[in-house]
């Protein structure tokens, strides 16, 4: 049985047995920062399972898009050796909110194994938490599985906790038995250890506890279930294969590496193996909007694709051929997720860029790695360069590996380990994927108990409303209303600020962090007192101001799909009442002619003065009608679309202007990189594109008559005006270099007789420390087998540069290394040269051991 029809049956089977279909979320985690990317069906179902929401079903069956590459959940460096790692993969569950536990959950996975999918009972295998005899019970009594087949293990391996508090509960986990021509030839006690015979295709979690902050675990009043079935196992078992790569998930991918790279599978299974997982994974986070850069989530999938480059390279593949592959990644996939394919064009663009960019990089790294090789003089290879090449230029600790094992030369792995730790520790401390939203988990009973704020903001501007509840936060304080006309932060859009009409409050800004639930911050709600009515109005002038930049953001996205072409998604964007800032997939700058065309497209717009309307209907209906979505993120079944007649139309929720014309002018001020194949622009509109241009022409007017000339020979007179201070900056240049040549000898008596006929010149406070290497590049040209020592003493430090001809064979890295913590010496170089400062009340003793350092 193919993929996509397990797919088909498996949705089918749970929707007959009263589950709703809930789509996949993105694999960008949607309000979680504790997670790096979405790793399992239970991600989206969270909330539901701790508590923090009600669920809008009883029961629910998906198909989730899974990444585990980075963070706790990391199968990286795994991917391509073992039959069943992968970086990104299918998860197929099903899950229970209240409405069956263990019986129908077992029963469920059963039937559908054994009576949809018609797996042989013969071919499974179950275990269950050893306290879980009521699940063991219903597989021997209720399902017919003998005691043979049932194997009790601890928690190591069936019991499941979300966190150090919170639910929990015992696994039972369902195995395939690929036959005995896979057994392992060591001996597991029990058997189904053998994770090379027997394989776990479904794990079925029953939450029924809680597990309280000192340990202890108390029943949950309502039970849930939590099951999920990996797809690329599940098509291995029903496609008679060990390796998931040898399915029809994969073999479009590798097919088309045999293509590129000329070769055959059979002969180089692990680098094609690793290159089709690698795609399917970059080719599914691009196309969900994660972006190629050097933090955080862009950051694991740029080693990704390095990853995948490498193992091209492997294959004798030089040429930029990545790109070339994501295609096929879709053949599989795009059925199930169309959003995806509609990326793809976008994806193959940043593959193609990140891969030349990465080519040039590799060259770069295998000329470092030889350079210390070569310094090295066959001793262990440092740990600390091993983890620059990695992290500072992509370069897979793999590669460096084989490289050193071919000269027989041994990496300091501890060193590089620990280089890692620190690295790590960094992250940890930035709190970069941390919960930022624990001062706000006071509110979640507010939510539960008064349901979602009626917002009114769309229409009016004021209104009287109730003051639910008052929340003291770190520093501020969350007013709860039952409707507001304030709208909060979201879609790029600030949140509004307003008062609290005879209370002299200042609501200084709106946020949304719990479902609808809107939290108006004030910093002082002296006086306001819960339950009671009060009028609450926004700042309507600084709300114009917004909505003119909102509107004027879909004109601009509009725009640049017309000048650049459809690979334009938005990848971001704020917009404030001052300016507004838009991100977009592109992976060059745009010229002079590009923003000028784009702003005339824009404001041709804004004089059209279209109608601006807002509907809402059913996502499907929305993306029928054409309307764009916001690159990556994931939207409920209903949507609001905002239409500018046929020139724009976007899902948005946002605050807009009734006619273009209220924005009446658009301004860019600035374009440029944000990350690798992330462009931004900043602009302007209305009263401050008007004061923009006022500027400009006072600006102008200034230099005229400053310049004495006219504004359309400004340009000229100002390229003169470089021109001759080039002219002249080359005159200072050439007088410095000839009093520079005749002083040099001056400079370089002072020495000392070193060993090998060698002299140490000394140049101490007679040049600054930005003409240390001119100065020394002159030192080499005269004295090629000496070694210059130059050095500037400022408050504390002294700066300094040690250099000889390479042909000398000195180690001034070596040097540096040597020298005690109390020098407080930071620098480094090549093997010839170094520079970089130190404590200057070491400086004696530096260069004492400096001349040690050569006797």
């Amino acid at each position: 049985m193919k993929s996509a029809q397990i797919r088909k049956e498996f949705l089918n089977f749970f929707k007959k047995h009263q589950h709703s279909i809930v789509e996949s979320s993105s694999l960008i985690p949607e309000d979680d920062p504790t997670l790096l990317f979405a790793n399992a069906g239970m991600n989206q179902f969270k909330d539901f399972f701790t508590g923090k929401r009600n669920a809008p079903y009883q029961s629910a069956v998906s198909i989730q898009k899974c990444v585990r590459a980075g963070g706790k959940h990391n199968d990286l460096e795994n991917v391509g050796f073992t039959p069943r790692h992968h970086t990104f993969f299918e998860m197929l569950g099903n899950f229970s909110f209240g409405s069956y536990f263990k019986k129908e959950a077992i029963e469920f996975a059963w039937k559908f194994l054994t009576e949809t999918l018609k797996i042989p009972a013969s071919r499974l295998l179950v275990t269950v938490h050893h306290s879980d005899q009521e699940a063991a019970l219903i597989w021997e009594k209720h399902i017919g599985v003998s005691k043979e087949k049932i194997f009790f293990l601890g928690d190591k391996d069936n019991f499941w906790e979300m966190g150090e508090i919170g639910p929990c509960g015992p696994c039972s986990e369902i195995f395939y038995d690929h036959g005995e021509q896979y057994q392992d030839q060591r001996k597991y006690d029990p058997i189904i250890l053998d994770e090379r015979r027997y394989v776990e295709i479904w794990n079925l979690v029953f939450m029924q506890y809680e597990k309280r902050a000192d340990g202890t675990r108390v029943n949950l009043p309502t039970p849930c279930v939590d099951t999920g079935s990996g797809l690329e196992r599940l098509s291995a078992a029903m496609q008679g294969q060990y390796w998931n790569y040898d399915t029809d998930l994969f073999k479009p991918i590798i097919a088309k590496i045999e293509k590129i790279s000329k070769k055959k599978y059979q002969n180089h299974q692990t680098s094609m193996r690793v290159i089709a997982d690698h795609t399917r994974a970059m080719t599914m986070l691009m196309t969900d909007g994660v972006i190629p850069s050097n933090e955080g989530r862009g950051y694991v999938l740029r080693r990704i694709i390095r990853r995948a480059v490498r193992h091209l390279n492997e294959l004798k593949v030089g040429q930029t051929s990545l790109h070339l592959i994501l295609p096929a990644v879709m053949e599989t996939l795009q059925d199930q997720y169309t959003e995806n394919q509609k990326n793809l064009e976008l994806a193959v663009k940043l593959t193609q860029e990140e891969e030349q960019k990465f080519r040039e990089t590799l060259h770069k790294g295998l000329q470092i790695l030889d350079e210390e090789i070569a310094a090295n003089q066959g001793k262990t290879f440092s740990g600390e360069i091993a983890f620059k090449l990695y992290d500072t230029y992509g370069f897979p600790l793999d590669l460096t590996q084989t490289l050193l094992a071919e000269k027989n030369i041994q990496l300091n792995q501890d060193e590089f380990d620990k280089a890692m730790e620190r690295q790590k520790e960094q992250s940890r401390s930035q709190k970069q994927f941390q919960v930022k939203e624990k001062d706000f988990e006071k509110l979640y009973p507010i939510r539960e108990q008064y349901g979602a704020t009626d917002f009114q903001g769309y229409t009016i501007t004021t209104l009287k409303a109730k003051l639910i509840a008052i929340e003291p936060l770190a520093n501020e304080v969350a007013l709860i209303f039952d409707k507001t006309p304030f709208y909060a932060e979201s879609g790029g859009q600030v949140g509004d600020s307003g008062n609290v009409e005879g209370e002299q409050v200042h609501i200084h800004n709106t946020i949304k962090v719990i479902d609808d639930l809107f939290i108006h911050l004030t910093r002082d709600a002296k006086g306001l007192k819960a339950g009671k009515d009060y009028q609450i109005s926004i700042d309507t002038q600084r709300r114009e101001r917004i909505k003119k930049n909102h509107s004027a953001t879909h004109l601009l996205q509009a725009a640049l799909i017309q000048t650049l072409g459809a690979h334009i998604k938005q990848a971001g964007s704020l917009v404030g009442p001052d300016r507004l800032r838009f991100d977009f997939t592109h992976n060059k700058a745009l010229t002079h002619n590009e923003i000028e065309k784009i702003e005339k497209i824009v404001n041709r717009a804004i004089q059209d003065n279209l109608k601006v309307n807002s509907m809402e209907t059913t996502k499907e209906q929305a993306l029928k009608m054409g309307a764009t979505a916001l690159f990556g993120e994931k939207y409920g079944e209903t949507v609001r679309v905002i239409s500018m007649d046929q020139f724009s139309q976007e899902l948005c929720g946002g605050t807009h202007v009734d006619q273009t014309s209220q924005i009446h002018l658009f301004k860019i001020l600035t374009e440029g990189s944000l990350a690798s194949g992330v462009r931004r622009i900043e602009a302007i509109t209305s009263e401050m594109a008007l004061r923009h241009y006022q500027e400009q022409f006072q600006l102008i007017s200034s230099l005229e008559a400053t310049l004495a000339a006219k504004s359309n020979q400004l340009h000229e007179k100002i390229e003169q005006m470089q021109s001759e201070l080039k002219r002249k900056n080359k005159e200072v240049e050439k007088l410095k270099d000839k009093i520079q040549s005749q002083s040099s000898q001056e400079l370089f008596s002072e020495f000392k007789e070193l060993r090998n006929n060698q002299k140490i010149f000394t140049v101490l406070d007679k040049v600054p420390a930005k003409e240390f290497r001119t100065l020394s590049d002159k030192f080499i040209d005269k004295h090629g087998n000496d070694v210059i020592f130059i050095c500037q003493k400022i408050d504390d430090r002294f700066s300094f540069l040690i250099r000889t001809h390479k042909k000398n064979n000195n180690n001034f890295k070596e040097f540096l290394s040597r020298l005690p913590a109390d020098f407080d010496c930071k620098g480094g170089g090549k093997p010839d040269m170094v520079q970089g400062s130190a404590n200057a009340q070491k400086f004696k003793d530096f260069q004492k051991k400096l001349i040690e350092f050569f006797n």
